[in-house]
This record gives C-alpha cells, structure tokens and sequence, in this order.
C-alpha cells in the first residue's frame, strides 16, 4: 500500500498559526514605522501664526495652552478667543489669571465651551460658535502632538474653513527626543493610536 501524504508537512492549524504571526509581525512593524513617521512630524516650531477672525482653545489639563490663546487674543490675532473643553470648576475669573499681566481685561473678547468632553465635541461646538460670528478663519491653539488630531476633526466639521494650528509644548514633553524618555513616549503612543482612531470616524474616545 503507497503513501502519497507527506508526514513531514505541517498540519492546517500549525500553517494558519504560522501565517497568523506573520501577519501580526508584518502589522506591528507597519505600525511601528508610521508611529515613528507621526512622533518626528510633529510641528513644536509656534510660528507667527496669520490673523484670523478667530481663535480657539482645546483646553485638555494643559494651562500652557490658555495661557498661549490668552496672549495671542491680546496680540490682535483674532477678534475672539473660544476656550473649548472647559472644566466646571473653571470660570472668567480663573481663567484670566492665566492671562499675561496686565491683560485680565481680556474678558469682553472670550467665550468659555463646558459642553465639550472630547476633541470631536470641540470641533463641533466650535463650529456652532464660529457659525454664530459669521468667522471663516480661525486658529487652533492646542498642544504640539494633538495639533493633527485636532486639525483632522475642525477639517473634517468645517471643510470651508481657513485653519491655522498654533502648536504648546508642555515644559515635561520633549517631543525633540521623544524616543528617550518614557513619559513622553508613552504621551505620544496613546495620541497616535487616538489619532488613526480618528481616521476611521468611529465613535471617539478622548
């Protein structure tokens, strides 16, 4: 009696095994790559931005970034400062505090958003408030490695819109030599896989 199958082979579910982690192997380092694509792109140059009708803040933990849209609203880059995310123990008055000195009159010209819990709601409650104002340009003020994320979802909301992104870099994120130090990698990591999240415009998670 002849054998025609070969012992030597492998079995069906060691093959798909096999192929199993290739493809995850493959994936990792895809992701790997364009994670190192997203982390060395990043702009953390706040270059003198162009005026625009108006100015909004994507406020997250980071006073840094209030502190940025506050001083470019007193610098005449925008006729309003939209501050979006705003947590509900904030106010006007602690607000300004984080104003340059001898700006706290800054408060005829601000709008505070507390509706906002994610970046999606920030687009889109900015997109009622720039509706309101008849505004066509406007600048977003928010922290270096949450400028593409929050570019993709004021693009997507306002395609007729004219952006300008001023990019904050918190004073612990060093975003220069990101690779080194684990907080900032860590930081970095959990935006980009929020960030290709986005892409997909699933449901957000912030």
């Amino acid at each position: 009696m002849t054998r025609f199958e070969n012992s030597d082979a492998p079995s069906l579910p060691k093959k798909i095994l096999r192929q199993f982690l290739l493809a995850c192997g493959g994936a990792l380092v895809v992701f790997a790559f364009f994670f190192g694509v997203f982390a060395n792109s990043l702009d953390t140059e706040a270059g003198d931005v162009p005026a625009a009708d108006g100015i909004v803040v994507f406020t997250g933990t980071a006073s840094a970034r209030i502190s940025a849209g506050l001083d470019m609203l007193a610098r005449g880059k925008g006729q309003r400062l939209l501050i979006s995310g705003v947590y509900a123990d904030q106010n006007f008055d602690t607000i300004l505090t984080m104003a340059p000195p001898g700006l706290d009159k800054l408060a005829c010209c601000l709008d505070l958003d507390y509706v906002a819990k994610d970046t999606r709601e920030n687009a889109h409650e900015t997109a009622f408030w720039a509706e309101v104002h008849g505004y066509k340009s406007l600048i977003i003020v928010t922290s270096a490695h949450h400028v593409p994320r929050a570019y993709l979802e004021m693009r997507r909301t306002m395609p007729a819109i004219r952006l300008s992104a001023y990019p904050v870099v918190p004073e612990n994120v060093r975003i220069d030599a990101w690779w080194r130090y684990s907080g900032t990698f860590a930081l970095l990591l959990g935006e980009y896989v929020r960030y290709i999240w986005a892409l997909t415009g699933l449901p957000v998670f912030t």
